[in-house]
């Protein structure tokens, strides 16, 4: 591998870790170019340690020029198993984050096991709820008879590490909330903005950790930020990631009448995605210090 082809690799995989808003469509094949190329030459700290310009717009066509039609290939079938991947995931009741896992397991040490009959199913049967990612990591090595190091697979998935709006992006366009309010303990239908900012936190870890409040009230969430300390105003510019609440004009709501996430701040609009937005995962946007913003969880990860 060419140097120039390694600086433009790392580039590449700094922006895209960090910046969420294409996972779906351009992460999953970069992603497979650093773990192929750079892993073996590279530490994960060496690669985001680097002195670089992330924003070039020519890094992506740099790294596919260099790339040999075979390489190309390769990339375009595995973009096809990982699509296979999730959506069996989806089906075994799984989310976000075991797709991130079994995507990192996929290119530390799987894709030549891809090409097996059952390949996908096998993979899938390694996971379980509530599983620490050292038992995942057994049951695939018992199952494809390889030796992943548990640290090694640590290391990988630091690099990948979700947050809320990346899971949450991964549900826009879901309508009627089922899956959210039913794994909150809801045994029908409620409103439900508050179970899906509820239900993207944990998909990080971040109720376990105290980083966010498991809440299915609006209210409840504005006062576990605010009895912290971690609430900015309604006129504030917000970062991503935060929790944006919301009341209602003439509402008689005394605390907060909806829930969603802050994705982007961009020309004076803060981006959001809110769940039980007209019954779906939508995104919307506001003009910085609108008036029904009410105000801003903080979550602090650090």
């Amino acid at each position: 591998m060419s140097a120039t082809l390694g600086a433009a690799l790392k580039k590449i995989a700094v922006a895209l870790l960090t910046d969420r808003r294409n996972w779906e469509k351009l992460a999953v094949a970069l992603f497979a170019v650093l773990l192929l190329f750079l892993l073996p030459i590279l530490s994960v700290e060496a690669i985001f340690q680097a002195d670089i310009d992330w924003d070039s717009p020519e890094l992506v066509s740099a790294v596919l020029e260099e790339l040999d039609v075979g390489s190309l290939g390769f990339l375009e079938s595995s973009n096809d198993i990982l699509t296979q991947l999730q959506t069996a995931l989806k089906e075994a009741g799984f989310g976000f984050d075991e797709f991130r896992k079994a995507q990192a397991l996929y290119w530390l040490a799987l894709s030549p096991y891809a090409e097996e009959a059952g390949f996908i199913e096998k993979l899938v049967g390694c996971f379980a709820t509530d599983q620490t990612n050292e038992e995942l990591v057994a049951n695939v090595n018992a199952a494809f008879g390889t030796d992943i190091d548990p640290e090694e697979f640590e290391k990988i998935l630091a690099t990948t590490a979700s947050d809320m709006v990346a899971v949450a992006q991964s549900q826009i366009g879901q309508t009627g909330g089922q899956p959210y309010w039913s794994w909150y303990g809801f045994s029908s239908r409620v409103e439900w903005c508050a179970i899906f900012v509820s239900w993207c936190a944990n998909q990080c870890g971040y109720i376990d950790a105290g980083i966010v409040p498991k809440f299915a009230g609006c209210g409840v969430g504005v006062q576990w930020f605010q009895n912290r300390g971690q609430w900015l105003p309604g006129s504030a510019t917000p970062e991503p990631g935060m929790v944006i609440f919301f009341q209602w004009y003439g509402s008689d709501s005394l605390i907060a009448d909806h829930v969603g996430i802050v994705e982007r701040v961009e020309n004076g609009r803060v981006y959001t995605i809110e769940g039980n937005s007209n019954d779906q995962v939508w995104q919307n946007s506001y003009p910085i210090g609108y008036g029904e913003i009410k105000g801003y969880g903080v979550p602090i990860t650090d």
